[in-house]
């Protein structure tokens, strides 16, 4: 069984979520240990290479997003800049690339809609910001789009821009609310990517729950969680057995999270979204640097030098298709895109290709919305919660796991400070 440890809060899961919960239940006074099998950060891990720092895929924060504010009061900073402001519209079918409307200024300019979709597209920019998101959940985004009497052109350009938002391939399978706040955040400039990538915001995250006191178990896999019949839970690793007040279940995946809970719960969650993702390290920044599809659910974007993660006059770039297919089909596709945009096989200095990434574990449904998802006490045994992108009524992607993770530690630091109240719990660290 190994060493038996008796803490007030163990966190299972040590990616964004999971550290979150970690740091704020520590910084409330718990014991707290966290465990994942894998190094800690998850999918938000970042990997140098040759000088080039590359996200798992492309990853941005919203300045004015729950997330960030959960970061701020943890202590987490980090700095950054805003992506490319020129976008490229990109058909497949003809190989056309065209300045993308996605401003009032670049309204004006762009070939790639005609004067129709553009009135129509700047009434959306207009309203956009005064919709009230919940009244739409029980839509998809696409009946959404559609709604908004676009010709086809019009509706792929809306289209192209809340992909990129949602990082949905499919928006049959998203609902409108999400889709519009996603859109609300991102058109008040509100993108930035960090310096660093994203691991400089894992490294923070780390060090807050440290500071806290919470003990990070990296490579320790959390293969039993049971319930006592005093109240109290065990979770066992191959290494050791930890006693614990209050359990938060930040293991990643849905089907994770169910293969640990005592008791089945009876969640209704959407479709995952899955991405193929090619990051490279460029030599030189590329002819075109920024690229959404028009008529194919892909993307291309130069990361740096906006952000600080390449070498003096390299660049980072992230390629991605929405919905990831075959490993040959999508790696095909996305260097036809590479190759558009003005990158050749000599600029590329590093490479890397990440088949079928889950970008998230489960959309938010039409018909219910971001309301509709599991909250954080939604698994059928008082004293243990749940935290991920799937998880509460609050943001998408990161913004989603940083605010679960935050409700998720509180809650389970209050349910162990009643349990010392009570006597009933052991509080050793």
């Amino acid at each position: 069984m190994g060493d038996m440890v008796d803490v007030e809060v163990v966190v299972v899961g040590a990616g964004l979520a999971g550290l979150v919960a970690a740091a704020v239940a520590a910084r409330r006074g718990a014991s707290v240990v966290c465990c994942d099998v894998r190094a800690a950060g998850g999918r938000a891990r970042s990997d140098e290479r040759e000088g080039f720092v590359l996200n798992q895929g492309p990853h941005a924060l919203y300045r004015r997003g729950v997330g960030v504010d959960v970061l701020g009061r943890l202590g987490v900073g980090f700095t950054g800049s805003p992506p490319h402001p020129v976008v490229s519209g990109y058909t497949e079918a003809t190989g056309e690339l065209g300045l993308l409307p996605t401003s009032a200024g670049s309204l004006l300019r762009s070939p790639v809609i005609g004067l129709l979709d553009k009135v129509r597209l700047a009434r959306v920019l207009t309203t956009l910001p005064k919709l009230q998101c919940a009244s739409f959940g029980a839509l998809s985004a696409a009946e959404w789009i559609a709604s908004l009497g676009c010709t086809s052109r019009g509706a792929g350009v809306i289209s192209a821009l809340t992909r990129v938002v949602t990082y949905a391939g499919d928006l049959d399978l998203v609902s409108a609310d999400a889709a519009i706040a996603q859109l609300q955040l991102a058109l008040e400039d509100n993108v930035v990517y960090p310096d660093g990538g994203w691991q400089s915001l894992v490294d923070g995250l780390v060090a807050a729950a440290a500071s806290g006191g919470a003990r990070v178990l990296a490579g320790e896999r959390a293969t039993v969680l049971q319930a006592s019949t005093d109240g109290t839970f065990v979770v066992r690793t191959p290494a050791r057995t930890l006693q614990a007040a209050s359990v938060v279940v930040a293991a990643g995946s849905p089907a994770a999270a169910r293969a640990l809970l005592p008791h089945a719960p009876a969640w209704e969650l959407g479709a995952p979204a899955t991405a193929a993702c090619l990051d490279l390290g460029l030599r030189r920044g590329p002819a075109t640097m920024v690229t959404y599809g028009l008529d194919q659910p892909v993307y291309l974007s130069t990361h740096s030098p906006k952000a600080r993660l390449a070498p003096l006059g390299g660049a980072v770039v992230h390629v991605m298709r929405y919905g990831a297919r075959t490993s040959a089909e999508d790696r095909a596709q996305l260097w036809a895109l590479v190759r558009r945009c003005g990158i050749g096989e000599r600029d590329v200095a590093v490479q890397r290709f990440l088949h079928e990434m889950t970008v998230c574990h489960a959309l938010p449904r039409p018909g219910s919305g971001l309301s509709g998802r599991p909250a954080i006490d939604a698994t059928g045994t008082a004293g243990v919660f749940l935290a991920g992108d799937w998880v509460g009524a609050t943001g998408l992607l990161a913004d989603a796991s940083l605010a679960s993770g935050e409700v998720a530690g509180r809650a389970a630091a209050e349910n162990a400070m009643r349990r010392r109240v009570a006597g009933g719990a052991m509080v050793r660290r």
